[in-house]
């Protein structure tokens, strides 16, 4: 039985007087908190959704920044990546791995980065690009026109480079990416993009009684 011999130590001995008796037993228990506390803190998050379906046919739909397709898959350094397009040509390249989801942005040769971090606490940050990443947000509550979408993943992306700098991007448990918001972009000072169709896995996710998209000047 864990924690057999201090009981014997603490009161088998009846040479022990009862004080020193009593602060071994409190140091034990002590003890006990202080390993819990620290096997909580550093315990992991479950992912039980799939937050980034990726199979070959899946696309997400947007209002102004238009399709992201996935394409096909390549192989690349021995690693299996998912080609994702766009309506403007480009092609960025997702993999997952260990609930964490890594991109090589534009090019199959570009660098590699984890993009998402699915099992990161609230807060936590890496870096990415010429900024860094934050989870800003693990319960999110997304609304489009009629649809609440619970349970969202909140990232805000950072960019050093600029001076008014700042992106965000929302992905809902078996759906994947499902609004966005930029600054400086589409003719507005800021503005929050939302899905209106989604296939993932042949079936077809409408979204209906859309509201325009948000923006500001």
């Amino acid at each position: 039985m864990p924690g057999g011999n201090w009981y014997n130590i603490c009161f088998s001995d009846r040479n022990l007087p009862m004080k020193a008796r009593t602060i071994i037993v409190t140091l034990f228990f002590l003890l006990l908190i202080i390993v819990s506390c620290q096997k909580d803190h550093t315990s992991k998050i479950e992912v039980t959704s799939d937050y980034l379906p990726l199979s070959v046919g899946n696309y997400w739909e947007f209002e102004l920044s238009g399709k992201y397709l996935v394409k096909e898959t390549q192989l690349i350094n021995g690693k299996e990546y998912y080609e994702i397009n766009n309506d403007y040509g480009s092609s960025s390249f997702y993999r997952k791995q260990d609930n964490k989801i890594y991109v090589r942005e534009l090019s199959a040769h570009g660098k590699e980065e984890m993009k998402f971090d699915l099992a990161a606490e609230t807060n936590d940050t890496w870096t990415y690009g010429a900024g860094y990443v934050t989870l800003v947000n693990r319960n999110a509550i997304v609304t489009i026109g009629g649809n609440q979408i619970d349970s969202c993943l909140e990232f805000r992306f950072h960019n050093d480079r600029l001076v008014d700098f700042g992106s965000e991007v929302w992905l809902a448990p078996g759906i994947g990416f499902i609004q966005q918001s930029c600054q400086e972009c589409f003719g507005s000072a800021s503005a929050t993009i939302q899905i209106i169709v989604a296939n993932i896995n042949t079936k077809d996710i409408e979204f209906k009684y859309l509201l325009p998209a948000k923006r500001s000047i």
